[in-house]
């Protein structure tokens, strides 16, 4: 228990995680300081394109066979994640089950954010890890998403209601889940990772790595205001109704664990498909399920997501996963 606490003590005082608080108390002493909205989006794509263009150079040394038990795990475990999440939500919690189906799509696919979080503590201890877990966070992404709609148009259905939307289709639910903002950066930025002329990467290095963790402080300094704001919104909930918030990246931290040491992964490898597990969506599930499940409470999905288990996961949740794979590296 010591180890743990000295570690989440770290982590605590990490510039990242500063900067996340920071935006939480702008929100919570009524500052007017603003993010305006053209700088978030660029800043947004930075991120997200620094993330893929890293993985692309890394995978040019890995091979598909290399990475098939980790892609066949990660899709295992996002589909896992769904399920009990919805279980939870629905039958313990008792949501309605549209709010379920929608939470649990959140709590299957994955946070960028809270993986570049789990990738800057390993790098910061001196751990190394699998090259190729950029590609692990895009293929997580999508699949809990489909499904958790195929499930509330088959749900739909069943009670006679009217699901007629056009973005209910399940071709534009794909296309938004696999190719919407988020994903397609991501895609794009392994692509010129992977092909791009070594002398090239190097001229856009100053943008694309020298300044990501100045860039990314700023988002985080943003998402802590997004966070805060997000749960003032929720009314009428019981405090003890996000008990889950906490619960289900506990659940999914441990399960990503047990499932990186049984295929051979690294310690750090093993961390960082527990933060994958253990991480909610907020870019690309909210856009995909907004759309196709208009009937969800936003303020529920968006507020457990980014107002409770964001925060949980930056502070607390990467120094236990992390000493849980150091834990389980030793048995």
């Amino acid at each position: 228990m010591a180890q743990i606490v000295e570690i989440a003590y770290a982590n605590l005082l990490s510039p990242m995680i500063l900067f996340f608080l920071l935006g939480i108390i702008a929100v919570l002493v009524n500052s007017d300081l603003k993010v305006p909205t053209a700088f978030y989006s660029g800043y947004t794509m930075i991120i997200l394109f620094t993330i893929g263009i890293k993985g692309g150079v890394e995978l040019r040394n890995v091979s598909l066979i290399e990475m098939l038990p980790t892609i066949v795990t990660a899709v295992f475990l996002s589909l896992l994640m769904f399920f009990i999440s919805h279980l939870l939500i629905s039958k313990v919690f008792k949501y309605p089950i549209v709010d379920s189906f929608a939470i649990a799509a959140h709590y299957g696919s994955v946070s960028a954010v809270t993986f570049i979080a789990g990738l800057a503590f390993l790098d910061k201890a001196g751990v190394p890890y699998e090259s190729y877990m950029s590609a692990v966070l895009v293929i997580m992404e999508g699949p809990a998403i489909i499904l958790a709609i195929i499930l509330y148009k088959l749900h739909s259905r069943s009670h006679g209601e009217d699901i007629t939307n056009p973005n209910a289709s399940l071709k534009h639910v794909i296309k938004e889940a696999f190719f919407g903002k988020s994903i397609f950066l991501l895609l794009g930025g392994i692509f010129i990772g992977l092909v791009a002329h070594v002398d090239g990467l190097v001229m856009i290095q100053p943008l694309f790595g020298d300044l990501f963790y100045g860039i990314l402080c700023i988002f985080l300094l943003h998402m802590g205001m997004i966070a805060t704001e997000s749960l003032t919104k929720i009314k009428n909930i019981k405090p003890l109704s996000f008990l889950f918030a906490f619960i289900l990246p506990v659940i999914g931290g441990t399960l990503g664990v047990i499932c990186g040491n049984i295929i051979g992964l690294t310690t750090g490898g093993s961390m960082i498909l527990a933060v994958l597990t253990g991480s909610a969506s907020y870019i690309a599930a909210p856009a995909a399920i907004g759309q196709a499940i208009p009937k969800a409470n936003s303020g529920l999905y968006l507020g457990s997501a980014l107002g409770l288990t964001l925060p949980f996961n930056l502070i607390i949740g990467i120094p236990f996963y992390y000493w849980l794979a150091t834990l389980f590296d030793k048995l």
